[in-house]
């Protein structure tokens, strides 16, 4: 039994207006009404196949954020209507309509320079505006990104970002790029006394496939990379998330009120500034929230087997006088460091609060562990920007002896040496907090824990 409603694909260019005229030609004579189009999906209904002509129009006092019925649209529709075209749903700019099976409605554009210009200040200035905005995100992005960031390697989303960001920011210039070429090429064939060449549905569907294809590929590798690391790390995902899935979901709100005409005018701003009130006070306590109940959840007594670690019973001050309080065990993992992990553990000795920090990276080849190992002393040495000011910044240096007693390839520790980072073949071991890095023992038990399957260099 056919289904009464189905939703499909909507992959065309906004400037492919004609060719979806086109296709929903076909749809209808397939036995498929068109009902609703979003940015996404287009909805139909299932009617008796037959012959109907659409005609998609571009209404200029349309857009993203106007309302979907005032007075200027109303009486756009109607003379439309009087032309012999029955309306059926809008899509920002765009009008759909179809006319009635045997009637000879009256062609809603006849001016083709003045159906360019309506392009050009509607579909054109929209895909350049937002192009234009991505690319200084994506230049942004960029910027931040490369050189590699260390912690860009320690995830699924971060590896991908890296290597997939530059493609899409590129394949997102696509619209524009076609709509500027459309443009040249519209403005010099009514020059030269010519029609404007108007896209087919078989050149449409050609870069649907082409566009498209390869967004959704690169779209389900991001995906199914956040589910991995939101399963290791459900908590840095969730905070990660929370901000844009806010204004994301209350943003849609605001445009679903406008588009309805349910607020209208300076009510517009007053409730936009009520609603990004009201995120930032919404995110300001879920995020100590979430970070209050990730901290049971890394709460550990054990560790995993294929985890090297050293606790800080094992190390030799300690052993004897000093108890642990709090362990807490958080591990992960990314293509190119399929092995890394964080361990904190606080504890006592002779009534003095002791502290422990260990952050273990194992990457599948030198290349990277020497990016990593660069990327810590870079951020360590950097500190944090907050309100114009540098804060937690450290000075590193480096000390030839203690690096040829650990037989490291790279060593280097803070002045205070209450911080040691030492690479060896494709491990990266960073220690911190009342550790004796001189002590020949510790020295010992941390090679052997950490260190037995590197080739140690001569």
């Amino acid at each position: 039994m056919k289904s009464k409603t189905k939703r499909v694909f909507w992959g065309f260019f906004s400037l492919d207006y004609k060719a979806m005229a086109e296709y929903l030609e076909e749809m209808a004579e397939k036995g498929w009404m068109l009902e609703k189009v979003g940015r996404v999906t287009a909805k139909f209904r299932a009617i008796e196949p037959k012959k109907i002509k659409f005609s998609v129009d571009i209404f200029k006092k349309g857009g993203a954020f106007a309302p979907e019925d005032n007075e200027e649209t109303s009486e756009y529709r109607k003379l439309c209507q009087e032309s012999g075209w029955t309306f059926v749903t809008s899509q920002e700019y765009l009008q759909f309509f179809y006319a009635k099976e045997g009637s000879d409605p009256v062609p809603l554009q006849t001016d083709e320079e003045i159906e360019q210009k309506i392009i050009e200040n509607t579909l054109l200035k929209r895909e350049l505006i937002g192009v234009s905005l991505f690319l200084l995100v994506a230049v942004f992005a960029l910027v931040r990104s490369f050189p590699v960031r260390y912690g860009n390697l320690l995830s699924f989303t971060g590896v991908a970002s890296t290597f997939l960001f530059p493609i899409l920011s590129m394949i997102v210039v696509i619209p524009a790029l076609y709509g500027i070429v459309w443009m040249i090429n519209a403005r010099r064939r009514i020059k030269n006394g010519m029609t404007i060449k108007k896209p087919t549905l078989k050149s449409a569907r050609r870069r649907i496939v082409a566009f498209s294809g390869i967004i959704w590929i690169i779209i389900s590798i991001f995906a199914i990379c956040f589910i991995v690391d939101a399963f290791f790390r459900p908590d840095d995902v969730l905070i990660a998330v929370l901000g844009p899935a806010v204004g994301i979901s209350l943003g849609t709100g605001i445009r679903y009120l406008v588009k309805k005409g349910k607020i209208k005018g300076e009510k517009n701003v007053l409730l936009t500034v009520i609603v990004v009130a009201a995120m930032f006070f919404f995110i300001s306590r879920a995020i100590p929230f979430i970070m209050e109940k990730s901290e049971e959840m890394y709460n550990v007594d054990s560790f995993p087997e294929r985890y090297p670690v050293v606790t800080m019973k094992e190390i030799p001050e300690y052993s004897e006088q000093g108890r642990s309080l709090t362990k807490e065990f958080k591990t992960s993992m990314s293509p190119v460091v399929p092995k890394h992990y964080t361990y904190w553990e606080h504890g006592e000795i002779n009534g003095i609060e002791k502290y422990m920090d260990i952050k273990y990276y194992e990457a599948i080849n030198p290349y990277f562990s020497e990016i990593i190992f660069n990327g810590i002393i870079d951020r360590i040495e950097k500190g944090i920007k907050w309100r114009g000011m540098t804060i937690l910044d450290r000075t590193i240096v480096t000390d030839d002896e203690m690096k040829h007693l650990w037989n490291a390839d790279n060593l280097a520790l803070t002045e205070e040496r209450d911080e040691l980072i030492i690479r060896k073949g494709n491990i990266v071991l960073r220690l911190s907090g009342d550790i004796d890095f001189n002590d020949r023992q510790t020295r010992e038990l941390i090679l052997e824990r950490f260190f037995s399957d590197v080739q140690l260099k001569n």
